[in-house]
């Protein structure tokens, strides 16, 4: 489960930026193809950073991973006792090298100690009974009491959680720990000293700092330096492209120099010159990198637009927050080419059947979210009430909203076990979640989603595997959602009864306003549909459709067949849903689904023929993606009635062949698209 944590500012230390300076959040300048959101002038601030020291209750995914040593283990086995009590903590226990790591936050709680975060330092601080023990990520030496001690074991980042060597804290928390070895316990035994006034804890002074965020292909990061806009051009450090796409790297060819590479585009910075490499040319702009500090800044859009596909840059000053989506990381397969030209009517494909067992739930509607539909700061969106499991189901959920509420949210995918005695295990949890704030929906959110379901790259889940016991809830995977914001996503994941009789369970997409939502707990009744607007929202048997075409014979004329056309492969319908929630729609488009197409392909003469397969719209502007034989293509936005793409030539010289396609649609109108067969 993602939890988020809000970092409390105490302080205010502001100073003024004269014309020569940079400003980091007050005023934002439009650069081209840029969209920002703008607040009125001079109502931000601008605040000095320095000795930032933030309460231990912030994301702790603020800290850089660490990588994991092979000398490193999982080790649940173990029991804690704290003063008598057995303590249980959530995330795992580890070893390392023979000392015990406990999770930072849990443990520090579980001695009643104080704990600080300095993020400039990636040092906590814990306060307890006058002890004071500092700890560095990655560090073995701390500091206890102002002397500095050396730690046996460093405190380390796993899996998004900070962890510490659990013996010399409590040890230096005025405790002592005692191990078994038979049994695997451990006892700590902690001194309490009473709660005078003499041994209050001290409060240790707060200075805020302004929190920049930056969204890298829709991957949240908290950023340790400012986000500058200068000139009209937004600039961060190199470092954020380094560590967070694949396949880059930089390195400092001079003091004022920076040669950076991304996914084997190279860049050649100069400190304040105009004069960009890039792969050798040279490039002469309105850009200038510039050095703060001992970081190169470098200009996002440039850098962005310098690759095939391109992306997209966007800045909200009142959140401080950057997204970034470059769209040769986001998709993975080649876009085909656009071509043009009228084909003519296809016909209506027939005998077309379900394929698999992977139920599929859509959350769609309401599409909009808007005041009048979400009256609540919690509300359950569209659910799926599941009676008498036996074995086992997979599951799909595909969502897609729009946050119109005024104030940003958060979505998620809840799973509630109903049952009276059976304990369930979720399985195989993967998957994508896109969000736009422009018209480039298709681009920035539907492409990258049919992409990653047909090449099989949608990602792990944080919790790829948990178990659920009777009458808990836990959160599959959650979403934040700013204001004029669209959402879409797709998730896959098993359920299966681990014990007990038949089980039962409901799958929930839920919302909610609260700034830490406990999402968990939103088990509301299903809000209303927007009846006006054809949006689907329901849950059908399965995730995929399949048929295949009658045989087309080569040197024929070009034959076309109408896929998605509402009628005679109209298989999910608003009375088929599997649940009735407070009202379903169906889901003509299949959105959310995969639609195999069969060609049998008959060659009498067995001589070498070249068959063509094209796509096209029919009614409305259409995009998606398309495997061809086991190789994925994207779909371009395409005009009806003007424009197709064409899929590479079958060359056979067979009697009898096949052409396999699997196609997913990106979103867009919610109208067919039809699939043509000739021969060159």
């Amino acid at each position: 489960m993602k939890k988020w944590f809000t970092v409390l500012f105490l302080a205010f230390v502001t100073f003024n930026v004269t014309n020569t300076e940079l400003s980091y959040a007050d005023t934002i300048v439009e650069e081209s193809n840029i969209e920002t959101i703008n607040v009125e002038e001079n109502s931000i601030e601008t605040i000095v950073e320095e000795n930032v020291v933030e309460k231990a209750n912030i994301e702790e995914t603020s800290v850089k991973k660490t990588t994991v040593k092979k000398n490193l283990i999982e080790k649940n086995n173990v029991t804690i006792i704290i003063n008598g009590e057995e303590i249980l903590f959530k995330d795992p226990i580890l070893n390392d090298s023979g000392h015990l790591l406990l999770p930072m936050r849990d443990f520090y709680e579980a001695i009643g100690a104080t704990v600080y975060w300095n993020q400039e330092k990636k040092m906590a601080s814990s306060i307890r009974n006058n002890q004071t023990v500092d700890l560095t990520i990655n560090s073995k030496t701390a500091v206890v009491n102002g002397n500095k001690v050396q730690v046996s074991v460093a405190p380390i980042v796993y899996k998004d959680r900070t962890y510490i060597p659990m013996r010399f804290v409590s040890e230096n928390s005025d405790g002592s720990v005692y191990w078994d070895e038979e049994k695997q316990v451990v006892e700590v035994i902690l001194n309490d000293t009473g709660d005078g006034e003499e041994n209050q804890t001290p409060e240790v002074p707060e200075i805020p700092q302004i929190q920049y965020i930056l969204y890298m292909n829709n991957k949240k990061i908290m950023m340790d330096d400012p986000i500058v806009n200068k000139g009209g051009r937004m600039y961060i450090p190199s470092t954020y492209f380094v560590d967070h796409l694949q396949n880059s790297y930089e390195e400092w060819t001079a003091k004022d120099r920076l040669e950076l590479t991304i996914s084997g585009l190279h860049f050649s910075f100069i400190d304040g010159s105009s004069n960009i490499f890039i792969n050798d040319d040279l490039y002469t702009g309105a850009e200038k990198p510039f050095m703060q500090g001992e970081k190169m800044y470098v200009p996002v859009k440039f850098i962005i637009d310098s690759f095939k596909n391109g992306g997209s840059l966007r800045y909200v000053a009142e959140s401080n927050t950057m997204y970034i989506s470059m769209y040769d990381y986001m998709l993975t397969s080649d876009f085909l080419e656009k071509s043009y030209g009228f084909l003519k009517v296809p016909q209506l494909v027939e005998n077309v059947s379900l394929d698999g067992n992977r139920e599929l739930l859509v959350s769609d509607n309401p599409e909009e979210l808007t005041p009048d539909r979400i009256s609540r700061a919690n509300e359950t969106l569209s659910e799926y009430k599941v009676q008498g499991l036996i074995d086992s189901k997979l599951h799909r959920v595909y969502g897609w909203h729009i946050n119109k509420l005024g104030e940003r949210a958060t979505i998620a995918i809840t799973i509630q076990n109903t049952s009276d005695n059976a304990s369930l295990e979720i399985t195989n949890s993967k998957g994508m979640s896109q969000v736009t704030s422009n018209s480039w929906s298709t681009f920035d959110v539907g492409l990258p989603l049919s992409d990653a379901v047909l090449t099989n790259t949608l990602a792990d889940a944080r919790e790829k595997k948990f178990t659920l016991a009777p009458g808990e809830t836990k959160v599959i995977d959650s979403y934040e959602l700013g204001i004029s914001y669209l959402l879409g996503f797709t998730h896959d994941f098993d359920v299966r009864k681990v014990s007990g009789g038949a089980g039962s369970y409901t799958v929930r997409t839920v919302i909610s306003l609260e700034e830490n939502p406990d999402l968990a707990s939103i088990h509301s009744p299903v809000v209303p549909i927007n009846q006006y607007a054809a949006h689907p929202r329901g849950v059908w048997p399965s995730s995929s459709l399949k048929v295949t075409l009658p045989e087309y014979t080569v040197d024929t004329e070009q034959v076309g067949y109408n896929i998605s056309n509402g009628k005679t492969d109209h298989l999910l319908t608003a009375e088929n849903s599997l649940d009735k929630m407070d009202g379903t729609v169906g889901n003509p488009g299949h959105f959310g689904m995969t639609y195999k197409v069969d060609i049998p392909v008959v060659n009498p003469s067995g001589k070498l023929k070249y068959v063509l397969v094209k796509i096209a719209g029919r009614g409305g502007v259409y995009s998606g993606a398309v495997k061809m034989n086991g190789k994925t293509y994207l779909i371009p936005t395409l005009k009806p009635g003007e424009e197709f793409v064409q899929l590479p030539v079958l060359r056979t010289s067979k009697k009898s062949d096949k052409i396999e396609l699997e196609i997913i649609h990106a979103g867009g109108s919610n109208l067919p698209v039809a699939v043509y067969v000739e021969t060159r």
